[in-house]
């Protein structure tokens, strides 16, 4: 291995590197930065209850089921195995999660590069990958999500059936064919970027028979993936009772319609959030440029994925307003467009615009590397309901119906609800027959009033927090 390549400047493995480096900064920290804490304390869940509960990657549990198992539906969560599996050895932490992304991530990123220097040269390749990892991908690639760790392992295995048909050797279809299924498990809008082997199909430099396997391992993956998204999720949800805790998307014309009732943060999300203003700029103008000399090569690597794209957009509606982590798949085709356009620009004036461009979405996203000052009282929830109740005690906290945060930072299992339903006749008296025994009150989320006072005995009180007991009847 040549170490001085990572010492060059020149080389894109000197920036990988060094961004990997800046992400490391707080990489320890809780799960409580600002964007989407209950996305990561949901995959959290899962991993814990691997290393905890039951250890069986087919079998995917969270704490919010209430009386029930918590076996449910979800991603296939190869992410919360390998956190699992890492817990195996050093101890639980949710940090693992951080760093397992981030390195796959860095991977992913490092494939994406090799894959388009095999096409065009090395500056394209370079621009590309510089504005994919500086993009929303660079806050994003250290969340314990499986976004940007199933898109890198993608963006791996399409590098992989690249090798194949360029020399046809059978590891590296194996490697498609392992990659490519459990990115597309791991979240299945990540295999769009898988889309563009469309375009080697019809090209004459591929043997016919290299092209004829790998459209039969696509089906591989393809076939697992529907397996385990409409097969075996539905069955987790119809058997152990919570199918609420997976969304599988709405009907396209519910999607159309909630897009074009609210399409200027739509159209914000899709064009800005990515890459920032800059980058729009960018892309804006290699769009047209590319479109101007009608090199329909460059336009078809960006828009059969981004087709893909869209129409999984169709099927979120307005949830890609609050869930911004939507547009990350789109962004290695956004990216690429924006690398081959600077391409043709003078290399001092290229590099200038790609180093304003990184600072700009690097800038713009540094401070979700560190606790929110709203969620920093959750860390250290777990040794107050310890102070008042046992590990195996069944909770109801207000955090509303789909925010496991709480819950996973106390350590319990039960039912989060909204806190309306707190003061709704029976319903405490209901989930009291269910075995549960405390209610939790958190008096604040996401800076809202969440307070709700109980005529019940308490047992706590602090600035954050309420716990009652529901030992007695509640009154209402």
């Amino acid at each position: 291995m040549d170490w001085k390549k990572y010492l060059d400047y020149r080389d894109i493995r000197f920036w990988l590197t060094f961004l990997f480096i800046i992400r490391l900064y707080a990489i320890t920290l809780p799960p409580l930065e600002f964007q989407h804490p209950w996305r990561q304390t949901d995959g959290l869940m899962i991993a814990r209850n691997f290393y905890e509960t039951l250890p069986n990657i087919f079998y995917p549990m969270v704490d919010t089921a209430g009386e029930k198992s918590g076996i449910t539906g979800s991603e296939f969560p190869i992410l919360n195995y390998l956190i699992y599996l890492t817990s195996l050895i050093f101890g639980y932490q949710h940090w693992y999660g951080r760093l397992i992304v981030l390195i796959f991530s860095t991977l992913g990123s490092f494939y994406f590069y090799k894959s388009i220097k095999k096409f065009f040269d090395e500056t394209v390749a370079f621009n590309a990958t510089i504005i994919l990892t500086a993009s929303y991908w660079f806050s994003y690639s250290r969340k314990i999500f499986p976004d940007c760790f199933a898109l890198s392992l993608c963006l791996i295995a399409l590098y992989f059936i690249l090798e194949y048909l360029e020399k046809g050797k059978t590891r590296h279809l194996f490697l498609y064919l392992l990659l490519g299924s459990i990115g597309g498990l791991a979240k299945i809008s990540a295999a769009i970027v898988l889309s563009t082997l469309a375009i080697p199909l019809f090209s004459q430099k591929y043997p016919a028979y290299r092209k004829v396997w790998m459209m039969v391992v696509s089906g591989g993956v393809l076939i697992a993936v529907i397996g385990w998204y409409f097969v075996w999720v539905p069955y987790l949800n119809e058997t152990y009772g919570y199918a609420d805790h997976f969304l599988m998307g709405y009907p396209l014309s519910r999607g159309w319609s909630e897009i074009q009732a609210a399409w200027p943060a739509v159209l914000r999300r899709l064009f800005i959030v990515p890459t920032k203003y800059l980058g729009l700029i960018i892309f804006s103008g290699s769009l047209i440029y590319i479109l101007y000399k009608r090199q329909w090569i460059v336009f078809l690597i960006f828009i059969i994925p981004y087709i893909f794209f869209l129409l999984i957009i169709l099927k979120t509606g307005s949830s890609l307003i609050a869930d911004q982590y939507y547009i990350l798949c789109s962004i290695p085709a956004l990216a690429f467009i924006c690398g081959y356009g600077l391409s043709y620009l003078p290399r001092r004036i290229g590099m200038l615009i790609l180093f304003a461009t990184a600072v700009e979405n690097i800038g713009d996203q540094i401070n979700d590397f560190k606790i929110h000052k709203l969620n920093s009282a959750f860390e250290n929830l777990e040794s107050i309901v310890d102070s008042v109740s046992t590990r195996k005690d069944l909770f109801v906290i207000n955090s509303g119906e789909y925010c496991p945060t709480i819950m996973y930072f106390a350590h319990r299992k039960g039912w989060t609800v909204s806190p309306r339903l707190l003061v709704e006749p029976g319903f405490l008296e209901g989930v009291k027959q269910k075995g549960c025994k405390f209610v939790l009150v958190a008096k604040q989320m996401y800076g809202e009033n969440y307070d709700v006072k109980l005529d019940l005995p308490q047992l706590f009180e602090s600035e954050s927090f309420r716990v009652y007991s529901l030992e007695h009847e509640a009154g209402h």
